[in-house]
């Protein structure tokens, strides 16, 4: 079982580069054989890393060679030298659970998941003077990507953990359950949770997963459904993960979303859910509109191509009309035109024609709205007291149609209050410009 933490470095970065580079603690017993065991797996040739042959040493988005200068340089460019410089990663293994190979590919994939999109990161394995198997990561403050620094926090945390363990579970190793910390009572099961509801991709590739689950006749059909909307499935000791371009993560549906994204839930769901199948499920994907763009833009050839051309000589291409973009001031303005518009409807329908009779208008809608708001509140106490359910549904109804009472009369409030503003500087605008025609008629008779 694989256990994880993470502190911030800020003085001299280099210092705790050169520790985890220590070629004492990362060197490999038999250099050949280890090295090509290391590199003879599926995903290593899309990560990027840069691998040093002799050490379990590897750089993501940066040189192993010059691990500092590639990290101070990001920090340079975007000047951001000082505060944190860095933070430095472990992830520690049972003893004899895991081998030194293992290990590295383990995280590796996990600095790829964690920080590869936007982050420098070293990863090492230190296998020699120590009892335990573990990795090292030192990662840069700032992002080579967009200059943002990173922010180390709870969540940030629960998500290393959560990938740590994923990974470990896909490997066959142990991890250990999640509790609440003793001393702090934090649950970082919690975060973690907060973290993916934050996140549009969880929440996409959620919403994903249920349609393709209830369009599907079968799980073959359920993987063919989840490939034409974008996403790769992989299979990893019974365990899905998917991902999307173009997110680098994958997401571990059954640990991210519950037990009931597992195969064998899977399976049963398909054959007990049934939702309306999309005839043309690629609209889901987003990338889909970028091909069809692309496609579009494509010169017609072949037969099409000619009839388009003697179509063209012909004169018999109809002319459609573009749509134009209205620019954000016009659209200000038509939301204010809409605005006036409205409030002039009030006024006339309700016969209100001086600023008494709105004001009057407006206080019985006050009265009105605090008359329904305090029956609402006394039917919610009713319901929470109230046990019986079908008396709760009955209250709860009532409650809806108070609300749907309530949003007319609001706005009407807020139509009042944008009258009762604009008058005041109409007014204003007509005095100024009787002031200004009187001073005119004076210099008419000079």
């Amino acid at each position: 079982m694989a256990t994880t933490g993470i502190w911030k470095v800020t003085k001299r970065l280099d210092h705790v580069i050169d520790y985890v580079m220590n070629p004492e603690k990362t060197i490999k017993d038999d250099d050949n054989k280890r090295y090509h065991e290391l590199h003879d797996f599926e995903e290593f040739e899309n990560l990027g890393f840069n691998t040093e042959e002799s050490c379990y040493v590897s750089a993501l988005n940066c040189s192993t060679h010059r691990t500092y200068k590639d990290m101070m340089a990001t920090k340079e460019q975007y000047g951001k030298t000082g505060g944190i410089l860095g933070f430095h990663a472990f992830q520690s293994f049972k003893e004899g659970e895991v081998t030194p190979d293992m290990a590295h590919k383990i995280g590796l994939k996990l600095a790829e998941e964690m920080w590869g999109d936007r982050f420098e990161v070293v990863v090492t394995t230190h296998v020699h003077g120590t009892k335990y198997i573990h990795n090292h990561f030192v990662i840069n403050s700032v992002s080579f990507k967009d200059g943002k620094k990173y922010y180390d926090n709870r969540e940030n945390l629960a998500k290393f953990r959560h990938l740590s363990d994923s990974l470990c579970q896909e490997y066959g190793l142990s991890v250990l359950e999640e509790k609440p910390c003793p001393r702090s009572k934090i649950n970082f099961a919690n975060y973690y949770n907060g973290y993916v509801k934050k996140t549009n991709y969880h929440t996409m590739a959620k919403e994903d997963l249920d349609r393709a689950i209830g369009m599907a006749y079968s799980y073959r059909d359920f993987e063919n459904l989840m490939s034409k909307m974008g996403y790769e499935i992989t299979n990893r000791y019974g365990k899905l993960s998917i991902r999307r371009n173009p997110f680098k993560k994958n997401i571990r549906i059954e640990r991210s979303f519950g037990s009931d994204y597992s195969i064998s839930e899977i399976e049963k769901r398909i054959e007990t859910t049934n939702i309306t199948r999309v005839p043309f499920v690629e609209v889901f994907n987003p990338n889909f509109y970028k091909e069809l763009k692309k496609y579009r833009k494509e010169k017609s050839k072949g037969m099409y191509g000619t009839y388009k051309y003697y179509c063209f000589i012909l004169k018999s291409v109809s002319k459609q009309n573009k749509h134009k973009c209205i620019s954000p001031y016009l659209r200000e303005e038509i939301k204010k035109m809409d605005e006036i518009s409205k409030q002039s409807m009030l006024l006339s329908s309700h016969e209100i024609k001086t600023g008494e009779q709105l004001l009057f208008y407006k206080d019985n809608l006050n009265t009105k709205i605090s008359d329904l708001e305090a029956r609402r509140h006394n039917l919610w106490i009713k319901y929470k007291r109230c046990e019986n359910e079908a008396l709760k549904c009955k209250i709860k109804e009532e409650i809806d149609n108070i609300k749907k009472e309530l949003i007319p009369i609001r706005k009407e409030v807020v139509l009042c209050d944008g009258i009762l503003k604009r008058s005041g500087v109409v007014e204003k605008n007509i005095e100024e410009f009787e002031n200004n025609l009187g001073k005119e008629k004076i210099k008419d008779e000079f």
